[in-house]
């Protein structure tokens, strides 16, 4: 079972020259020796005791305990930073060989509490370092075996290492096709709201909601620009909808010919209409950011994030790539 789930110290193909202790040429994977640096932070001169050996890297760590590391995701830091400390706490119930002491055992714990909480899926571990480890063992039938150790922590640690697989499996990198926005005079906006989306999807719910919302505001917004319609800046979302779609000829009212004109293609435009209503109606329900929340939004999960984003998606690529389409119906309506 555990050589199923554990991704030990096996750095993936072409990234085996990347040196300890860096993310740039790890291709948004992380193993535990990127966690360590191969320089002293002892205080020691050049040439003293440990100078050269593999520290932990507090400052990675102290960024990662802050928010995302650049270039990597946090499912692959997680799942590293899980692979450091289920090895030292191993090896520590095992008869030594741990490369942390206790305060950096703390350290790495804390930084995975703070990364596994982003992502849904807090770990919280019953001891804070190896020396309340031990306490824990001695009162969990742990005295004497080393194996009751070694499946101990596979207990407390697989369940989190699964629900970070899931998020992993799950996790799609939501973008508009380039040719979509590629004939806009000034897409900067939209480009802007895609990248806030990309960052927030897995680990902030709250900012995909309200960046799902400004996106669909944005990219009717530009529909109307580009086809020569003024913007009332009064307009709300399901205003500023209505019209981005009557503007392209897809709103269910209007008569056209083809498939855009049949009850089918009608229903579901209608449909997305209602989806941006309630995308609306999520965000200004405190759920997402834009409008202050009068509280914890109790209940907000990524799987919402996830909803709110894919709605958004769905609408604007309509949208962007009906208007960029030379036989769209709205060209001939004109």
């Amino acid at each position: 079972m555990r050589s199923l789930l554990r991704r030990t110290g096996r750095r993936p193909a072409g990234t085996e020259g990347t040196p300890a202790g860096t993310t740039k040429g790890i291709a948004g994977a992380m193993r535990p020796t990127d966690f360590f640096a191969e320089h002293d932070q002892s205080g020691w001169p050049p040439g003293g005791p440990g100078n050269g050996q593999p520290q932990l890297d507090e400052q990675l760590l102290a960024r990662l305990r802050q928010g995302p590391l650049p270039d990597i995701s946090e499912v692959a830091a997680g799942l590293g930073l899980l692979d450091l400390v289920q090895d030292e706490l191993e090896a520590y119930g095992t008869g030594g060989g741990q490369q942390l002491d206790d305060r950096e055992i703390a350290v790495a714990m804390t930084t995975l509490e703070a990364v596994t909480t982003r992502l849904g899926c807090p770990l919280r571990l019953p001891f804070r370092d190896f020396t309340r480890f031990r306490s824990y063992w001695n009162r969990n039938d742990g005295y004497g075996s080393w194996q009751a150790r070694r499946d101990m922590v596979e207990e407390l640690l697989a369940p989190t290492r699964a629900a970070l697989l899931r998020v992993e499996a799950g996790f799609s990198r939501p973008e508009l096709p380039d040719q979509s926005i590629a004939a806009l005079r000034d897409p900067a906006a939209i480009q802007e709201q895609i990248g806030r989306i990309q960052r927030a999807v897995v680990d902030d719910p709250p900012l995909a909601v309200g960046s799902a919302k400004e996106l669909v505001e944005s990219t009717a917004k530009a529909v109307l620009l580009e086809r020569g319609l003024s913007i009332d800046d009064k307009d709300d979302l399901p205003a500023l909808v209505s019209k981005a779609q009557r503007a392209l000829a897809l709103h269910p009212s209007s008569v056209t010919e083809g498939p855009d004109g049949t009850d089918a293609v009608k229903k579901i435009l209608g449909g997305l209409m209602a989806v941006t209503t309630g995308l609306a109606e999520l965000r200004n329900r405190g759920y997402g950011t834009g409008h202050g929340a009068s509280g914890t939004r109790v209940g907000l999960r990524a799987r919402h994030g996830h909803l709110a984003v894919n709605a958004s998606i769905t609408w604007c690529q309509l949208m962007l790539d009906t208007l960029a389409d030379p036989n769209a119906p709205w060209r001939k309506v004109d």
